[in-house]
């Protein structure tokens, strides 16, 4: 009997205690046990964020967030700066379009990160810029970017400057110091390393940003950020949430908080230099010059398809690894790190990818691969 094994990064494998949860008979949204239940959560998601800034928590998506982030903060009156390093980078500007919000981007190739003397340089040229949206983590390229350093510039030398992160697959397995580094907005989703199925979106506000928001008059009606301020802070919604999601999100934040986020967020580092280490063993090129712990993105070795590696893991043992998004569709794999994984999952990954290897007719040790994240996993136990 074969097992399905998912190795993208989003949707990630399901944590067993949210299962658990979401199978329980429902609760009605407009109770006291969900109002007690909600403010909980809202207080265990700042810890996990560092922030002690109100958090929200959406039914959507993590691009609903997104939207929200610019259709509540900003307006046609507004100029904005985005980072664009991948895919998601050019959905800020995209979202910006959308809501007719000017916005200049700062271009990087695949693979690379901003730094935080490119943004200042960018800022000084454009002194109208009011709001800057970035990646934690770029996931089409697998690149992070120094957020400490990027975050206590734009504090330091721009003041009235919002922060706006997208740390969709950074939080919970990337450092993330929300108020200790400045962050005004900073946004993630469930099917990420909070090991749920899609659904819901968290994001924390600073009061800059609060105050922002209070001052925008540009049109929202469900992503109402003021709204759903009001509402949250007395635990509702201000529309229907997924209860279920909810109940199981409370799980997974107790869970997370009992076994540590310093400890979370060390082993998918952990996972993620095992992941190089054994891939740079079997011949492939790493993507990104500034490596993410929530995936690894890699080009296979010379001869060797993308599309034609993924399609044979899945069919040959069930495995589902991501591919490339944009210009780099076709051209590269993702393997995640984040949510429901841990070291041996690395180890399960790579054997499947050597004799995947071997049966397209590459010659490859077998064991290399394996061999190389062991000794990682060693030298860093």
């Amino acid at each position: 009997m074969r097992k399905t094994r998912i190795f993208t990064p989003g949707p990630t494998p399901l944590l067993p205690e949210a299962q658990l949860a979401m199978a329980r008979p429902i609760i009605h949204h407009r109770t006291q046990e969900f109002k007690e239940l909600f403010l909980e959560t809202r207080r265990n998601l700042q810890q996990i964020f560092r922030t002690e800034n109100e958090m929200l928590v959406l039914t959507s998506s993590g691009t609903g967030a997104m939207e929200a982030a610019v259709c509540n903060l900003f307006s046609s009156e507004d100029q904005t700066l985005a980072v664009v390093a991948g895919k998601f980078g050019e959905r800020w500007v995209e979202l910006c379009q959308a809501f007719q919000v000017p916005c200049i981007t700062l271009l990087k190739e695949n693979g690379d990160a901003a730094t935080a003397d490119e943004i200042e340089e960018a800022l000084r040229r454009h002194p109208e810029v009011r709001g800057v949206f970035i990646q934690a983590c770029e996931t089409s390229t697998a690149t992070a970017h120094d957020l400490e350093s990027i975050g206590q510039m734009i504090r330091r030398e721009f003041p009235n400057v919002l922060l706006i992160v997208d740390g969709i697959t950074a939080v919970g397995c990337q450092t993330v110091e929300t108020d200790l580094w400045g962050l005004d907005v900073v946004i993630s989703g469930s099917q990420k390393s909070f090991a749920l199925p899609p659904g819901l979106a968290f994001m924390s506000l600073s009061q800059r940003a609060i105050d922002k928001m209070g001052a925008n008059a540009s049109p929202k009606y469900y992503f109402n950020l003021m709204k759903e301020l009001k509402n949250q802070q007395k635990g509702q919604t201000a529309y229907t949430p997924n209860v279920s999601m909810v109940v199981a999100l409370n799980e997974v934040c107790k869970e997370f908080l009992c076994y540590g986020v310093d400890r979370i967020i060390s082993e998918a580092a952990t996972m993620a230099r095992c992941t190089r280490q054994g891939l740079l063993a079997l011949d492939f090129q790493l993507l990104s010059s500034f490596p993410a712990n929530a995936v690894t993105a890699a080009l296979p070795p010379e001869g060797i398809s993308a599309a034609e590696l993924t399609k044979k893991l899945e069919e040959r043992f069930g495995v589902k690894v991501a591919g490339g998004q944009g210009e780099m569709k076709g051209k590269i794999i993702r393997i995640a790190h984040l949510g429901y994984f841990d070291t041996l999952d690395v180890f399960s990954i790579l054997s499947a990818i050597e004799l995947c290897l071997i049966e397209m007719g590459r010659k490859t040790e077998p064991g290399a691969g394996v061999r190389a994240a062991m000794l990682e996993a060693r030298t860093n136990a």
